[in-house]
């Protein structure tokens, strides 16, 4: 369903979710933010037609709902829950990119390292770490989806996540807030 409009529109609401979320101090409303910026990105990948992307999002998605639960409860998620949801995000990647749509690429294996990454740093608790941590996958992110000419709004907004996070990361630590 290939619609670059409908992409572009739904990529700016995503780069909008996603820089948002690294200005509040509550876990909890970075990951709601998150999670409303991973669905919007579903979105902006599916009317690209970046499939693999979007089915990877879709286990993102679940991911960032599942430790949002476990963060509105005041609860650490299971480490097991990180390796559920990476293998999930690998098996994805083998599945639509091997087996059904036979157009596997060098570069999904930067994307794919992120996913995983975000698996493990999403489950820290303390924000002032996750803040920390983020850069690297949304690094990668930034150049998966530039290497691969993906949409605009969807680089940028992985490109601004990562301006934001920095931000973000100066703002509270040097005031010794969070």
């Amino acid at each position: 369903m290939y619609n670059y409009t409908l992409s572009q529109i739904t990529g700016a609401a995503t780069l909008g979710l996603m820089v948002l979320s690294y200005f509040f101090k509550s876990k909890s409303t970075y990951l709601f933010l998150q999670t409303m910026g991973l669905f919007s990105m579903f979105f902006s990948y599916l009317f690209s037609g970046e499939y693999f992307a979007m089915i990877t999002l879709t286990v993102s998605l679940t991911r960032t709902l599942t430790f949002f639960a476990y963060e509105k409860k005041d609860k650490e998620a299971p480490i097991a829950f990180s390796f559920l949801f990476s293998a999930l995000a690998i098996a994805a990647y083998l599945t639509v990119n091997l087996l059904i749509l036979n157009t596997a690429k060098p570069l999904d294996v930067l994307y794919l390292t992120a996913v995983v990454m975000y698996a493990f740093i999403f489950r820290i608790r303390n924000i002032k770490t996750v803040r920390f941590t983020v850069l690297v996958p949304h690094a990668l992110a930034v150049l998966y989806n530039l290497l691969l000419g993906n949409m605009l709004f969807v680089a940028a907004s992985y490109f601004f996540e990562l301006i934001a996070d920095v931000y973000a990361i100066f703002k509270y630590n040097n005031k010794g807030t969070d």
